[in-house]
This record gives structure tokens, sequence and C-alpha cells, in this order.
């Protein structure tokens, strides 16, 4: 009898031990299980770990968003592009650049070389400023500023082709690729990395329009939802703070205000209480931001967000003209567009031959091309 309750004794231990085993154990692992949870995107879905999150909101945004023609060509919208300007790289050895796009980077960095030669008098002290407003009170409050500042050097139509460097400017005056080029000079000089910076080529919304082409600053804050677009004054219909329209120095130049904080009379921020030009706003609320967005660039590169209309294959009948159309474009790919005028959206396609080369997703370049 003894020996019978310590065999039952014996075995009721052992079935213990087989079942509570295996939860301790899973207990045990259980934080390090969680950690590795914690490190997995919460948007990554399987078969695309490494598609960035932006990345994904901006094909999405590009995906839903609307076609427009304008000399022959299809761009989306500036404010549908967002932050994905910063997401995709500039300089992609496997996309061809458009010929306009290379002249824009040569001539932002021959305006480059020539500020790194020679700055306008009184350059110093905006860009100590613009720095000393990042240290107080963050990016945002510094591309304010510089805004501002720069917005205060009156508008000249009829400019040449070329990018202007800031010691032209501020004595020629300029057009809106000049305020640009100034802004983006401005803000480098005051430290914010160039990989945050984006100069935008934005095309006439249709042929028929008189919309002309125009260029702006778009610069990417830390913790903002979306990038920061930095316009220019679009005409001379405001009379800057001290001119008075008798004067022939009025014509051009900096204003009398900001001739003031250029020769240290004046505090930088004192721009900020009458502002001469738009100021800095997120995208969607950009008065551009329904603009067809071309090309983006800065000193490293650039990349297009075009690619040329496709041509009617064929057209529908007059008994059939509210058919939808086949269209074929450059490489002989079939679009089909209806009544609407709406084209197919965009995808993001990645290099077969690197993708060869180089299997890893989070290495494969990305281009935004069209469906």
């Amino acid at each position: 009898m003894p020996l019978a309750r310590l065999l039952l004794c014996y075995l009721q231990c052992s079935f213990a031990v087989g079942v509570l085993l295996p939860a301790v154990a899973g207990a045990a692992n259980l934080p390090a299980a969680l950690h590795r949870d914690a490190s997995i995107p919460r948007d990554a879905e399987p078969g695309d770990p490494a598609t960035p999150r932006a990345l994904k909101a901006g094909i999405e945004r590009l995906r839903t968003g609307t076609w427009w023609e304008a000399n022959r060509k299809i761009r989306p919208e500036l404010a549908q592009v967002g932050d994905l300007m910063f997401v995709l790289p500039l300089a992609d050895s496997k996309l061809e650049p458009s010929s306009d796009a290379i002249g824009r980077v040569q001539r932002l960095r021959d305006a480059l070389r020539t500020h790194l030669t020679r700055g306008p008098a009184g350059w110093s002290r905006l860009v100590a400023q613009v720095r000393a407003e990042r240290v107080k009170a963050g990016d945002a409050a510094a591309a304010l500023l510089a805004d501002a500042l720069v917005n205060e050097v009156r508008y000249r139509d009829g400019t040449d082709g070329s990018y202007y460097a800031p010691v032209r400017f501020f004595a020629e005056s300029g057009v809106c690729k000049d305020f640009a080029v100034a802004k983006y000079l401005l803000l480098r000089d005051a430290g914010f990395d160039i990989a945050r910076l984006r100069l935008v080529s934005l095309a006439p919304r249709y042929n028929n329009t008189p919309d002309d082409w125009h260029v702006i600053l778009v610069v990417q804050i830390d913790g903002a939802s979306e990038p920061l677009a930095l316009d220019s004054p679009s005409a001379p219909t405001a009379k800057r703070a001290g001119d008075t329209t008798n004067e022939a120095s009025a014509s051009s130049g900096p204003s009398a205000l900001l001739g003031a904080i250029l020769a240290g009379r004046e505090p930088a921020d004192a721009v900020l209480r009458a502002p001469a030009g738009p100021l800095a706003t997120p995208l969607s609320r950009s008065g551009q931001a329904r603009r067809p967005l071309a090309t983006v660039f800065n000193e490293q590169g650039s990349r297009s967000f075009e690619r040329t209309a496709p041509g009617a294959l064929r057209r529908a009948s007059a008994a059939r003209r509210n058919a939808n159309v086949m269209y074929v474009d450059e490489m002989g790919e079939p679009w089909k567009v209806d009544g609407s005028g709406t084209f197919p959206k965009w995808r993001v396609a990645v290099d077969q031959a690197d993708a060869l080369a180089k299997p890893r997703p989070a290495a494969r370049p990305l281009r935004v091309a069209a469906r």
C-alpha cells in the first residue's frame, strides 16, 4: 500500500512538471517577444516589411490624386506629393533626369558657387538671427523668419533665366526662383540640412490658363505633419515698410525695413509684425497646393514628377461619344481615360536590374511611375 501511494505521488508530480514547465518558459520569453513585435512598424504588411510609413502614405495620396495635363505633360498636384518628395532620393542613377531638371540643378549650383565667394552686405546678420531663432524656438520659427526676411526684397519681373545669388538678388531684385534660392541659401547657412530643403518647379494648370511656371521652397520640419511651403510675393502690390512711391530707390532691392536689419539698426524679427509676402504655411494650405508639380530639386540632384501625356490610339465614334478612349504612351503601354479626363494613378516601380543585384528591400531604389 505505501508503495502504491508513492507511485501515485510520483505520477502526479511528473504530470504537474510536464504541464507547468512550458507555461513558465513561455512567460519568461514574453517580454522578448513583445520587444520584437514593438520593433515592427504598425503599418508593415506581409511581404512588404521595409516600406516606410511616409512612402506608403505618399503613394496612397498619388493613387487617389488627379492627373493634370499642361504642355503635353501629366503631373500630380503639389499637395498630393507632400512629404513623398523627401522620402524618394533625388540623385537616382536609374532615372534619367529631364533636360529642364538638369538645367535647374546646374543654375542652382552656379548661384551657390557665387554665394560662397561673395554675399550681400549684412548677410551674416541675417544668418546669425535665423540661427538664433532656430535655437530659441525651433525649425518652424526659423523657417518663418527666413521666409519673411527674403520676402522683404522687392519683386521685379523680366529677369533672365539664371538663378540669382543673394548678392545680385538683393541689389537688383528678382522673380520667384530668386526668392526661393535666397531662402534656400539662408536656411542652408543657418544650419539646416539640405536633405530637408527642396525647391519645386510648378507648372501651369492647363494649356489655356494664364498661369506661369513658378518656383517655391519646401522645408521638412521635424515633428510636423506635413512640410512647409515658403512662397514669394507675386507682384509689387503692397508698399514696403518705410518706402515712398516717389523714391526711385523703391523700385528694386531690399525694403527700407530689410535695409535697416542688414545694417544692424533693427532686429530681424521686426519683419514678422507686417510681413510683405505670403507666410510659410503647410503644403495643403498653401496658395500653390493645387498647382501641378513638375520637378523637385536641390544642389544634390533632381526628381521629376511628370511624364509625357499619352497620345490617342483611337477615337470614340460619334455613336459612342461617351465611351472610354484608348491611349498609348511613349513606352507603348495602353492607357484608358473616361469623359472626366482622369488618367491612371501613380505606383512605385522598382528597377529590376538593381533588384537582382541588391535583393534586400531596403536597398532597392524606388521611382514614381504611372500605372
